[in-house]
């Protein structure tokens, strides 16, 4: 077998990690793999990506994961999974991928497909008004440039909010976009790649009265076969986007004006919802086992 790094983060939103397992969210995905990957001969060990001995215990490969603290710190991040490869153990997604997609400054070059995003250094009160103006909105949701599970992201409605309400709010260099109505009807599509090749969608639902589309226990996840139109946005942000990709979930929403918007590009730790493909466990550790997928363009999903 083929032992391959299954790397995720020694903490989750502060509290520690046991070693060898992965978040219990993740669990039936790991299983997923473990018994596709055994059909390629791949097995997978959990193990947190900033053990600097990594290189040494000789990992093929190694596959982000679970990493979902690398955000806490972004650089010590890159900088560990680039010295893992200096070393000569070789970490996919790459760490060059890691730090294009850490900033989602990325959006910009995504195209017409993307989201228009307002971009400021600091989410001050004279920012956010400006903002409502340049986005013509009367609803807007203010994120950090980098960051995850929606920690410092924040929902104004230009007739209602306060200046207070910006304490709740980005700490460092933000990004501003209006507020998409069908977030709370059709919900966010991620669809999702491995090795260039579509594997499947996911619809994830905000619970009744809430926005967020990333609420475990709250959030209603749904196989889907992804619309046309959805598929054609992602395909035309894919093709912007660094294309030596093992994975990559790409996540939508409708926008008001009937548009798919591209949202987010995760190309680093996303979670794959691999026990929602009919085939997306066996697709992704072929991925892994086979090197085709360096340089790989892909081929355009097809709808079902």
């Amino acid at each position: 077998m083929r032992p391959i790094a299954y790397l995720t983060g020694p903490t989750f939103r502060g509290a520690p990690n046991a070693p060898g397992t992965t978040h219990p969210m993740d669990v039936e995905n790991l299983a997923l793999l473990r018994a596709a990957g055994a059909e390629q001969g791949l097995s997978f060990d959990v193990v947190f990506w900033n053990d600097a001995t990594l290189p040494q215990q000789g990992y093929e490969l190694a596959v982000i994961r679970t990493c979902w603290d690398y955000h806490e710190q972004p650089a010590h991040f890159i900088a560990t999974l680039e010295a893992h490869e200096r070393a000569g153990l070789r970490v996919l997604n790459a760490p060059a991928v890691v730090r294009w997609n850490s900033r989602k400054t990325y959006l910009r070059e995504l195209g017409p497909s993307a989201i228009e995003t307002v971009w400021t250094e600091r989410a001050d009160a004279a920012a956010v008004a400006g903002a409502f103006d340049a986005l013509g909105a009367e609803d807007i949701v203010v994120k950090p440039q980098v960051g995850g599970g929606s920690v410092e992201t924040i929902r104004l409605k230009r007739a209602a909010w306060r200046e207070e309400d910006l304490v709740r709010g980005p700490t460092g260099p933000a990004m501003i976009q209006a507020y998409l109505k069908a977030i709370e009807t059709e919900g966010e599509f991620s669809l999702i790649w491995f090795g260039g090749r579509y594997s499947h969608c996911v619809r994830k639902v905000p619970a009744r009265g809430d926005w967020l589309a990333n609420q475990p226990g709250k959030t209603r996840f749904i196989a889907e076969t992804a619309p046309r139109a959805a598929i054609e946005a992602a395909e035309a942000a894919r093709a912007h986007a660094p294309q030596d990709l093992l994975y990559i979930r790409i996540d939508l929403v409708l926008g008001d004006d009937g548009a798919w918007r591209v949202i987010e590009i995760e190309a680093i730790e996303p979670y794959l919802f691999l026990d929602l493909g009919a085939d997306a466990a066996r697709l992704f550790a072929g991925a892994i086992a086979r090197d085709e997928f360096r340089g790989c363009q892909g081929t355009a999903a097809t709808r079902s």
